[in-house]
């Protein structure tokens, strides 16, 4: 990340919104390709109307390839019109073992937690491996010209978030943030659009 210090760098970042997994409150990492649900389309597209009035200009649309993603995504794309990319390094942690089995409920707000309770899945992908995986896809995305939107799964936006320094912010589907990584030293932040 140093070496992208060198200018100030933006670009905005959504965690899909509702699917079957989140309302039944069950692991699914990149081991089980859900879509979203009904609910979750219709958050979708509100979220994309409402974006749509933001004057910034977003050039491309960075997604994961796991179908919820895509699908938020192409609800994003129906809106702004930008370029959509799948970008395996954005997919989800596979959880092996604990794919399809129950989680801890979230903190009854709805937002989950930066800390994941899963940090190294039986038989699934280590977190050492998965954070350098998302760090790989962050560097390689922020290196393009132009604002960008990246679509992706919560674990995934709690990777990037420790990533830029900003790993105590809370991160809520269905919101988009607009992240800001000043040059230099400064502290990045993130701020809900």
């Amino acid at each position: 990340m140093k070496q992208l210090r060198e200018q100030r760098q933006q670009f905005y970042l959504v965690v899909y919104t509702q699917t079957d997994a989140q309302t039944g409150n069950y692991y699914c990492g990149s081991g089980l390709d859900l879509g979203l649900n009904e609910a979750g389309i219709e958050e979708g597209r509100k979220l994309a109307r409402r974006f749509k009035k933001n004057p910034l200009k977003i050039k491309r649309i960075i997604a994961s390839p796991e179908l919820r993603s895509i699908q938020m995504a192409d609800v994003m794309h129906d809106e702004i019109k930008a370029k959509l990319s799948l970008v395996r390094d954005f997919a989800d942690q596979f959880l092996g073992d604990l794919e399809g089995k129950p989680m801890p409920k979230p903190n009854g707000h709805g937002a989950l937690a930066v800390e994941d309770p899963v940090a190294d899945p039986p038989r699934g992908e280590s977190a050492d491996a998965f954070s350098a995986r998302v760090n790989n896809g962050l560097v390689k995305i922020l290196q393009e010209p132009g604002v960008l939107l990246l679509v992706t799964h919560p674990r995934v936006a709690r990777a990037v978030y420790k990533m830029i320094g900003i790993g105590s912010e809370v991160i809520t589907p269905g919101i988009l943030y607009a992240i800001d990584i000043p040059a230099g030293e400064g502290i990045a932040h993130a701020r809900e659009i």
